[in-house]
């Protein structure tokens, strides 16, 4: 058997032992029977435009390059066997040409930036439409006749259309959810020990569909320059582990004059379907995270990890072997932030 490194035993998704007891056979159906949402929707302030943030790339712009997302995160439901509604519409699509949302409901595709008509990638998104909009809902949102893209109508100008002109609203009166709850949200101050003088909060928001964001705030109080590495787990009941890191930034002390950033925020999204398959012990899991400002900030880090992922399996083994039927047991840890 090939010998795996300590780093690469915490990168890696890693089952030590098959359990096929623990994980649903069929993931897929829960995709295909329940709304879910995806993140990562924004307006663009040079088309007016919606589209998909969540890539390096930001796919092509009629106002020139790639899109600039501006204002909300917007959360949208999706899913294979949705039905329409009076208040909701299908066949709504991302374009894996220009990334905007488009309406793919006709046998015409519009008209795309990127080059011909829209190309349909990925989910199929219901959205809502003529309801009045609050404080997690945003009105105003409009089909276009001309390029069959979802553009904001809210400002005077009406965006640049791929066709020429202006967008050119009809239909419809979209309302775009910004706000969708997390199932679980999880958050703990954070500081330091030692002479380090750095601190903040950490949190972990968790949706049922596998979604989740990582965010967090930390500052540095002190007088040196200081770089730090932050490790937060999600530890079940069960042991069953999901980690994040974030690693190796500078915070700035007194000492820097001249363009000093005392603070670190951040804010990372993403999806893993580990989350969704043990959803009943991650809904249930406790957040515990650790800090380090020194010039041994990775090998400290990884050795917390190791050291969790140790305890976690050993916790599981325990409670699985103890109930008939269970002669195995399995250990899932995952870095989602690489570190």
């Amino acid at each position: 058997m090939p010998k795996t490194t300590r780093r690469e035993f915490l990168i890696r998704s890693t089952p030590l032992l098959a359990a096929p007891f623990i994980l649903p056979a069929l993931v897929n159906d829960v995709f295909a029977d329940n709304e879910n949402f995806q993140s990562q929707w924004r307006y663009c302030d040079k088309c007016e435009a919606l589209f998909f943030n969540g890539f390096p790339t930001k796919g092509t712009c009629p106002g020139g390059g790639g899109h600039n997302a501006q204002g909300y995160n917007f959360e949208l439901p999706h899913g294979n066997q949705l039905l329409e509604t009076e208040k909701s519409q299908v066949n709504w699509r991302y374009c894996s040409k220009c990334f905007s949302m488009f309406y793919d409901g006709f046998a015409d595709k519009g008209k795309c930036a990127g080059g011909g008509g829209h190309a349909a990638q990925g989910y199929k998104f219901r959205l809502p439409h003529d309801m009045p909009g609050d404080a997690a809902d945003q009105i105003e949102w409009r089909y276009c006749q001309k390029c069959h893209v979802m553009f904001y109508n809210g400002f005077p100008g009406k965006g640049k259309c791929p066709v020429g002109g202006a967008h050119s609203a009809y239909g419809y009166v979209f309302v775009l959810p910004f706000g969708h709850p997390p199932d679980i949200s999880i958050r703990s101050n954070v500081t330091t020990q030692g002479w380090a003088p750095i601190g903040g909060w950490v949190q972990v928001d968790a949706h049922s569909n596998g979604s989740y964001s990582f965010a967090g705030h930390m500052h540095n109080s002190g007088g040196l320059n200081l770089r730090y590495t932050l490790a937060a787990v999600l530890v079940t009941p069960t042991g069953q582990s999901f980690g994040f890191a974030r690693n190796n930034h500078r915070v700035d002390g007194t000492e820097t004059v001249f363009g000093r950033n005392r603070d670190d925020d951040w804010n990372s999204p993403g999806s893993d379907i580990e989350i969704t398959r043990n959803w009943d012990q991650v809904s249930r899991a406790q957040l515990h995270w650790r800090v380090v400002a020194s010039d041994t900030i990775t090998g400290t880090i990884e050795n917390f990890l190791e050291d969790l992922a140790k305890e976690g399996f050993k916790r599981l083994r325990e409670t699985l072997n103890a109930q008939p039927g269970f002669r195995v047991a399995n250990f899932y840890m995952k870095l989602l932030q690489s570190i």
